[in-house]
């Protein structure tokens, strides 16, 4: 349920990326905020993913060893990655999602191990890598939470101002889609990468102070319409 977002702009020439900051053990309890981007600034490029977070690691720090551009590493994610994960044994299952200039043009790649983890539906074979759109968001809200915000999906041609104020709003409405067992797996800070072909720039916009390390989060109810006028909705 790690929220993860990904807007690459062809009309701006950049990529925007929103994740939140928790991870957690098996029942969501908490054991640290940190952030959930690798960036790799000589690429102008950052992977982010879901599922496992050690296996993201361990895959992230693997393939950028063995690519020397954001092209090649495109070019050779999915022969290595099912190699990565046979060499360090990492059984439990993720996502990673590769942002970054390819060709010149801003763009994500999603690709998935074995195991059933494939949270965005995109219903792809493991270690198929594949193109995304302009967009990525997940976990999804219900359309209850949606219409009950107002909440509009953002517009990659928006400015980039206002693409962060809406992404930090899904943040909040990822926050308050539950997992199975009511408790929520999005919190920690809100933080915001933004890549453009001269570089990489990361801020936090906000911060939950009520998320504790070896707790479970458990967002408290949110009066949407006093939420939107404080945040220029």
């Amino acid at each position: 349920m790690t929220a993860v977002n990904i807007i690459a702009s062809k009309r701006h020439n950049c990529i925007t990326i929103a994740t939140d900051a928790a991870t957690y053990d098996d029942h969501g309890f908490v054991g640290e905020f940190r952030s959930k981007v690798h960036c790799i600034p000589e690429w102008s490029a950052a992977i982010t993913g879901r599922g496992n977070s050690f296996g993201q690691d361990v895959a992230v720090r693997e393939l950028m060893g063995r690519a020397s551009s954001f092209d090649e590493l495109i070019g050779i994610a999915a022969r290595e990655l099912p190699l990565i994960v046979h060499q360090f044994k990492l059984e439990r299952p993720f996502e990673l999602n590769m942002a970054g200039f390819f060709k010149g043009r801003p763009m994500t790649f999603f690709i998935r191990t074995a195991g059933g983890h494939d949270s965005m539906a995109f219903g792809s074979q493991p270690y198929f890598l594949l193109p995304v759109g302009p967009t990525l968001f997940g976990p999804w809200p219900s359309d209850e939470l949606i219409a009950e915000s107002g909440f509009v999906e953002p517009n990659p041609d928006d400015s980039s101002e206002n693409i962060a104020r809406s992404l930090r709003k899904l943040l909040e409405l990822q926050r308050r889609t539950p997992a199975e067992d009511g408790f929520s797996r999005v919190g920690g800070f809100v933080e915001i990468t933004t890549i453009t072909p001269n570089g990489i720039d990361q801020q936090i916009l906000h911060r939950w102070p009520e998320d504790r390390v070896s707790e479970r989060m458990s967002p408290a109810p949110i009066d949407w319409s006093s939420w939107n006028r404080e945040h220029g909705f």
